[in-house]
């Protein structure tokens, strides 16, 4: 079989194997004006952060869960967890750790009047609305950095799109009975690599954000449940305490029940004077028959 090198091929062939090489990227972006150029500058710019974006998110929703996990384990070798200390400040703390600080600082705001059944009531109400509201927080904190991937999903393709029409207006532009390929080289190239950016931006951001937000939502679920439990747990040490510092028979100061019990007779009374004696029976008690 005999070869032949490309300098010794004919000129159509050589023509043919330079297309077939392809060029390289760089000279589609040179062969754009000034505007294709921009946008493509600006697609490559979002799809940078779009990536650190999805890197960042990833590495703390991974961080949280973590930590999530560890303190849930700890917390099961703690028997009480009313009056929980942690030392850290508020930003440093977990989701979990933060709702059990929160419910925490409601029960001591009404420790004081947790005394009977209907006082319990009401503490665990206001430790619920500190869950609840400490819930609402760690979602936001879950989700926080998600729009600007939303927004670059759904941004991107419009770009290049924009890009796109840009292109191809200004090709149609360049047509006359004499066009060349230089003169329609620019918008067909700027459309071209606009277009090719526009999806580089949105198909990776698309991916990413859907497993960033399937996770979210995951996690979501998981710090309900373990509001859930955290609330029932408070719930059973506030009547735990209640049962063990109030005896059932006890009764509560200042109330005390002078009722004498049925079938009992009731006491003699005392007269100061036998009767006859002639001594004044207005001192006489007020119910006494008198004779």
């Amino acid at each position: 079989m005999i070869t032949m090198c490309p300098s010794q091929l004919p000129v159509p062939m050589t023509l043919a194997v330079a297309t077939a090489e392809g060029k390289p990227l760089e000279w589609y972006f040179h062969q754009c004006d000034t505007f294709g150029q921009a946008i493509a500058l600006l697609l490559v710019f979002c799809s940078m952060i779009s990536i650190g974006t999805m890197l960042q998110k990833f590495l703390e929703l991974s961080s949280l869960r973590r930590r999530n996990l560890g303190f849930e384990q700890k917390l099961r070798g703690v028997e009480t967890i009313i009056g929980i200390n942690l030392l850290r400040g508020i930003s440093e703390l977990s989701p979990y750790e933060y709702l059990a600080a929160e419910a925490s600082a409601a029960y001591q705001r009404h420790r004081g009047k947790a005394r009977t059944q209907a006082s319990i009531a009401l503490c665990m109400g206001h430790v619920e609305n500190a869950i609840s509201r400490g819930i609402a927080r760690q979602i936001v904190r879950y989700e926080r950095k998600l729009i600007l991937l939303t927004s670059l999903v759904s941004g991107g393709p419009f770009l290049g799109l924009l890009g796109t029409v840009y292109g191809v207006m200004i090709a149609f532009g360049g047509l006359s009975d004499k066009a060349t390929i230089t003169q329609l080289a620019p918008g067909v190239a700027g459309a071209l690599v606009t277009t090719t950016c526009g999806l580089l931006v949105a198909i990776p951001a698309t991916f990413g954000y859907n497993y960033l937000i399937t996770q979210t939502k995951i996690m979501t679920t998981e710090l309900e449940n373990y509001a859930s439990s955290l609330a029932d747990r408070i719930e059973l040490e506030l009547q735990e305490h209640h049962h063990a510092g109030a005896p059932a028979t006890s009764a509560p100061a200042g109330n005390h029940d002078n009722r004498v019990p049925r079938g009992t007779p009731p006491p003699p009374t005392a007269h100061p004077h036998a009767p006859g004696d002639g001594a004044d029976d207005d001192f006489a008690p007020p119910n006494a028959t008198l004779y």
